[in-house]
């Protein structure tokens, strides 16, 4: 998940609180266990080396969520970068074993990948394998650390896992209001196409540098710490994470999505990171509406799927205890037009509705017969 530099600068690092906890050493020794409350049933379960796993969870809302759990150096069993362009159906498909079926859970939610999920399996494995191909194998025991407990290249390996650089840095205990993604949108060569079904009714026809992005607003927490991370904000989905560099023992990653409260404890040298509520807010309505303004319709930060979001960490005031913790929860989704200026000749551009000389175009300057 690339995120662009134009942070907001809503730096709130005070709100990060380290107030001592119950030891880690009270804790068992168990890297992965879902411990009560917990809202989410596990309807499937990959597992790879090492105990690397993803699992698949209906909770509450009617969605499924996804947990991967990670043993830095291997990689994980699915890349973010690929999480986040899928189903959870998708994603299963993706690692699963090739005779396994969709579990119901999931088939019932995706029938239509249900009908082709044979001939899918292949493509969507081969996209994932080239995802996790991009993440470097790191030898976690080489570098030297920069805070007790988190080597240079175990931050580098969470990072990795969890899809974004910024996630394990030194130096980076921020909570912060950045844009992120930068999808695209148009006519040949995007992420995504612009007005699928209704750009035959363009007055002139949509070009290839008619361009629309969309960018997704997110409430982002980094943190290297000892003791007990606090971050808390609305959004339509969440992704969160925790690894634990070092300590006496497993620590207790909690976090809350709407009433469901999940908890799990995460070992030493151990990761799990979890996607709850969308997994991405993309595409918009730009995918097959584009006249009228319809391609400006993103996700405000409102509605049904708009849900308090919450996440700690604690069993992590040891004096060796050090965790990496990041978090992204999605707080809306905005369209911008970048298409070139040149794109149909000075002064002519896709309108937003309120400006529309046609269908498509606002023509001050310029003609839209």
């Amino acid at each position: 998940m690339p995120v662009s530099i134009r942070s907001l600068n809503l730096s709130l690092a005070a709100a990060l609180s380290l107030a001592a906890l119950v030891p880690a050493g009270a804790a068992t020794s168990t890297p992965l266990v879902a411990t009560t409350p917990v809202r989410a049933v596990e309807v499937a379960r990959v597992t790879g080396e090492r105990g690397n796993s993803v699992a698949w969870l209906e909770n509450a809302e009617g969605g499924v969520d996804l947990a991967i759990e990670v043993t830095p150096p291997t990689r994980p069993l699915v890349a973010a970068e690929f999480i986040e362009k899928h189903t959870p159906g998708e994603v299963f498909l993706a690692v699963a074993p090739p005779r396994m079926e969709l579990p119901p859970a999931l088939a019932r939610r995706e029938e239509a990948l249900l009908r082709v999920a044979d001939a899918r399996r292949a493509s969507l494995q081969r996209e994932n394998e080239e995802a996790l191909a991009k993440l470097p194998l790191v030898d976690v025991s080489t570098s030297s650390s920069l805070t007790a407990g988190c080597s240079d290249s175990f931050r580098a390996a969470v990072g990795n896992v969890y899809g974004s650089p910024s996630c394990g840095q030194a130096g980076l205990a921020v909570i912060e209001a950045v844009y992120s993604g930068g999808d695209t949108y148009c006519t040949s060569g995007c992420d995504y196409t612009l007005g699928a079904q209704d750009k035959g009714s363009c007055v002139p026809a949509l070009k290839s540098c008619d361009i629309v992005e969309g960018s997704t607003l997110l409430y982002r927490l980094r943190t290297t710490t000892k003791g007990s991370p606090v971050m808390s904000h609305k959004g339509h989905g969440a992704h969160f994470g925790v690894a634990n560099c070092s300590g006496d023992g497993p620590v207790v990653f909690k976090f809350q999505r709407g009433a469901n409260v999940y908890t799990y404890q995460v070992g030493v040298g151990g990761m799990l990171h979890y996607y709850t509520g969308l997994l991405s807010l993309a595409p918009a309505s730009a995918k097959d509406f584009v006249a009228y303004g319809s391609w400006d319709n993103g996700t405000p930060p409102s509605g049904s799927t708009y849900l308090d979001n919450y996440i700690t960490v604690e069993n992590n005031s040891g004096t060796d205890d050090r965790v990496i913790a990041c978090g992204d929860i999605q707080v809306s989704y905005e369209m911008n037009d970048v298409s070139s200026p040149t794109c149909h000749g000075s002064g002519i551009s896709l309108c937003h509705g309120s400006d529309c000389d046609s269908a498509c175009f606002n023509c001050v300057g310029g003609s839209c017969g």
